[in-house]
């Protein structure tokens, strides 16, 4: 990966969610018909334990990488690739970003407002400059 790519995804504190589902799907995959206190059964039921599964796949894959050659979008099950010469600009819709194209627009996963700024570093001069953000602090309280 050239030095100027930069990788947007989901921080792994993230995985907690996989934990907490896989405790929370455990005791109704290995219960039979609802019954406590019996012995743990594998059976039909036992396929509860997808879903956490499937939590991780999408938390893992999710991803936008932006290099100098273009941005990739990554999600759970595919993937797609935007040169820079299809990208007409980008477009913010709450905390979501997008990128504007020819087609349409699609949506770049784990990359909000507050990134723009790395994002088009990470372009190379082909998105405009974002200006740093300023700070804002609480006003001081004064000792009367």
């Amino acid at each position: 990966m050239p030095p100027s790519a930069r990788i947007f995804r989901l921080p792994r504190l993230t995985y907690l969610v996989v934990l907490f589902l896989l405790f929370c799907c455990a005791p109704i995959a290995f219960t039979v018909n609802g019954i406590e206190g019996e012995e743990a059964v594998v059976g039909p039921q036992t396929l509860v334990l997808v879903v956490p599964l499937v939590a991780a796949v999408f938390i893992a894959r999710g991803a936008t990488i932006t290099s100098a050659d273009g941005i990739t979008i990554r999600a759970a099950f595919g993937h797609r690739f935007l040169a820079w010469d299809e990208v007409r600009g980008l477009s913010v819709a709450g905390r979501s970003v997008y990128a504007v194209t020819a087609d349409g627009s699609w949506r770049l996963p784990c990359v909000h407002v507050a990134n723009l700024r790395t994002l088009s570093q990470a372009s190379g001069g082909r998105l405009p400059e974002v200006a740093a953000p300023t700070p804002k602090f609480a006003p001081q309280r004064r000792r009367r």
